[in-house]
């Protein structure tokens, strides 16, 4: 079983403070970075070989981490222009034949990998998938008829969203490298799969966040600058 990381974005809407690096390096707090925590939760699971697929300013990150780093084995599969995470995830099969965990670099979350890959291997579906509940990016109002009967603050929906986290058995190669109309993997591989029936869920109600603006990356080292590392 290896790890691989989404490591290849622009981080278009976080111009001001990552102009010159790939998201996956901007710093949690000092000398401690998005990539960082990502590849420490590997080696906590004892995945101790992991992929990063990389693309803009991706040498920034070979120069880091080299090809070890902290006990963990590092590979680069890199895209020169910009391709889509479908086109990374065949790279990556055409590269390896095993089990895969594989994550968005931009998001950070606190779910055991050890549990989820426990989780993964005990059913039988193709690829398993962490879930976690939706925060309302607004506040929600309650009705009666035309009578305003409460205010909820950002609430958490009875809505799962992707949490970026994904098990794929090693058997989904061929399907990865079939033709799809699109370049994402969550309206490609995956949808396709869903419609098989071929996806578990494993529900996660623990801290997590997509870093996807200047705000979530603030409220990101608000928090972990109270962590210890």
């Amino acid at each position: 079983m290896i790890g691989a990381l989404f490591a290849g974005g622009y981080g278009k809407r976080l111009q001001s403070v990552s102009v010159d690096i790939p998201k996956v390096l901007l710093p949690l707090k000092d000398n401690y970075v998005i990539l960082d925590h990502q590849l420490l939760n590997f080696k906590k699971a004892d995945i101790r070989e992991v992929y990063l697929l990389t693309g803009y300013k991706g040498e920034l990150i070979e120069r880091r981490y080299g090809r070890r780093w902290k006990g963990i084995s590092i590979n680069y599969l890199r895209e020169e222009v910009p391709m889509g995470t479908l086109w990374s995830l065949k790279n990556l099969y055409s590269s390896v034949e095993s089990d895969i965990v594989l994550r968005n670099g931009d998001t950070i979350c606190d779910v055991d990998l050890k549990e989820f890959i426990r989780f993964s291997l005990s059913n039988k579906s193709l690829a398993s998938i962490v879930v976690t509940k939706m925060k309302s990016p607004y506040g929600i109002v309650y009705l009666r008829g035309t009578s305003v009967t409460r205010f909820v603050e950002k609430p958490l929906l009875n809505l799962y969203v992707n949490a970026g986290t994904y098990f794929l058995r090693k058997e989904l190669g061929q399907m990865v490298k079939r033709n799809y109309h699109s370049k994402n993997i969550e309206v490609s591989v995956l949808k396709s799969l869903a419609s098989k029936g071929e996806i578990s869920a494993y529900r996660f109600n623990g801290f997590w966040k997509s870093i996807d603006n200047t705000k979530d990356y603030e409220e990101a080292k608000e928090i972990f600058s109270n962590r210890k590392i």
